[in-house]
């Protein structure tokens, strides 16, 4: 075995291994050893050294790469590279480990794996900000994924049957949905101000950055994507069902409204549930709506990230529901996300502008599986109206 191909044992973390074949070529390091002392190439250092101890030495040292290698936070790698910053041998290797492509100078010229850590942030980010999207399903499968969406329950509800009697079997109608995969893409520029800034710092600014662009198209396209090279978002699927059964329409939203709404919803699916509006429809709609005897339905109270609730269910402000409009339903139950090419970043630095820019790339496809967890309080102008 060549030095090489022990070398790339310690890479893979097969010390042991690489251990056992450096003690195969000891003989050979001995000799080689003899001529380097007497050529006055070796290290004076180990000239006082036995050959054997020497070898021992370098195994020492081996080891001890692989150790750092594994300390080396791949997090702090991904970035001295945003920031444009030299990385040293550790770092290099990090980066191959992870990125599974050999280090080049030019880093700009393939795509940055988003570390873990730093993507657990921005997607917490993301789903404080559009908390709809944030609950939905994430599945993350390479290439395509096909899932089942139920449609109906055609025959076998539950009955009373004469003893020895067989139930009649459940016939359920599905449809199936593969999950493709859209390109989402969206640019950062920022200063080179940011060279001054700490790692620490860094990661944070970056996050920031990156939630409040991906987050934005995200959270919009979770309800209105139009399945045209994006997603096909909820409102959009509800609104083709023949007699948009879960879509209640009204003029101008009242009590009765929000129970035929919530009249909509499987019970399967109401634990769960939560009212998404806009800021601007909670306060200055649903704040202000009162019962029978003139009593708020909106209860001002804080509970599972809802600033109030109605009817006992949590409502929470997401902006990506139409202005004036409701979605009452359960995110997790309901939509299937798949991504099939991680989040990743490619950097390219301008002198000329004295700015770097960020792209973020992913490919991404959702669906809706159970429309019977959702229910639509949809806003149209009034008969005569202007519409405007």
């Amino acid at each position: 075995m060549t030095i090489d191909e022990i070398k790339k044992l310690i890479k893979a973390g097969n010390v042991e291994e690489a251990n056992a074949a450096m003690d195969k070529l000891e003989e050979e390091n001995k000799q080689l050893f003899e001529e380097k002392k007497l050529e006055g190439v070796e290290n004076k250092a180990l000239e006082n050294k036995k050959p054997e101890e020497v070898i021992e030495l370098k195994k020492v040292e081996k080891v001890e790469d692989v150790k750092n290698n594994a300390k080396t936070s791949y997090e702090n790698v991904f970035a001295k590279i945003l920031m444009g910053r030299d990385l040293d041998l550790q770092d290099k290797l990090k980066f191959e480990e992870v990125n599974n492509a050999a280090y080049t100078h030019q880093v700009a010229n393939q795509p940055i794996l988003i570390p873990e850590t730093t993507m657990a942030g921005i997607l917490s980010l993301i789903e404080e900000q559009h908390p709809f999207y944030g609950e939905i399903r994430k599945l993350n499968v390479r290439g395509n994924l096909t899932i089942k969406q139920h449609v109906s329950v055609d025959a076998g509800d539950a009955a009373f049957v004469d003893e020895g009697t067989p139930a009649t079997d459940e016939k359920n109608t599905f449809a199936e949905i593969t999950l493709t995969g859209f390109e989402l893409a969206k640019l950062v520029r920022v200063s080179f101000k940011l060279e001054a800034m700490s790692i620490p710092e860094f990661i944070s600014y970056i996050q920031v950055e990156i939630a409040d662009r991906v987050g934005r198209t995200l959270g919009n396209a979770v309800f209105n994507g139009t399945g045209v090279k994006q997603p096909k978002g909820l409102l959009t699927v509800l609104s083709a069902q023949s007699g948009t059964p879960q879509v209640v329409t009204t003029t101008e939203v009242t009590y009765q409204d929000l129970t035929a709404l919530r009249s909509k919803i499987a019970s399967q699916f109401a634990p769960g549930i939560k009212f998404y509006a806009q800021s601007a429809t909670i306060w200055n709609t649903l704040a202000n709506i009162v019962d029978g005897n003139k009593r708020p339905i909106f209860i001002r109270e804080v509970v599972d990230g809802g600033v109030g609730t109605i009817f006992g269910v949590p409502v929470v402000e997401d902006d990506g529901v139409p202005a004036g409009e409701v979605v009452l339903g359960n995110p997790a139950a309901g939509v299937v996300q798949n991504t099939n090419e991680p989040f990743s970043i490619q950097t390219e630095r301008s002198v000329v502008d004295r700015e770097t820019r960020y792209q973020g790339y992913t490919v991404l496809d959702w669906a809706v599986t159970y429309t019977q967890a959702f229910a639509h309080l949809k806003v149209t102008a009034a008969a005569g109206g202007t519409g405007e």
